[in-house]
């Protein structure tokens, strides 16, 4: 498994609150409903960071964590390069995701302590 996380950022014209409804009620709900994402994506995740306040940790750059987990990198490519994300997801990105400030990165999972016993 290859895991795609995204580290959000929201448009500078909304709110946090705004962005995180927007995620939370339309689009995540918008890209489960696809059927390219049903086809390429195992699993799809979302965190919204809080504030620590603990001294000198710096404050959290980015308005949401999503991972999305895939079978292969060829697997996000299917799903970026279909129409469906295109004409679909893409444009619901845009309404709230500032793409110039978001990070992005593909990893893979190593488990330490907890489900999947040790590290693999």
């Amino acid at each position: 498994m290859v895991i795609l996380v995204s580290l959000l950022c929201r448009l500078p014209e909304l709110s946090g609150e705004e962005f995180l409804s927007h995620h939370r009620e339309r689009h995540a709900p918008l890209v489960a409903s696809t059927a390219v994402a049903r086809r390429y994506v195992r699993r799809y995740t979302a965190d919204y960071p809080q504030p620590l306040g603990f001294p000198g940790v710096a404050e959290v750059r980015f308005d949401a964590v999503v991972r999305q987990w895939f079978d292969s990198t060829e697997d996000i490519q299917g799903l970026v390069r279909s129409a469906e994300y295109r004409e679909t997801i893409q444009p619901d990105e845009r309404r709230f995701i500032d793409m110039s400030r978001s990070e992005f990165y593909l990893t893979t999972e190593r488990v330490f302590l907890g489900d999947g016993g040790a590290a693999r």
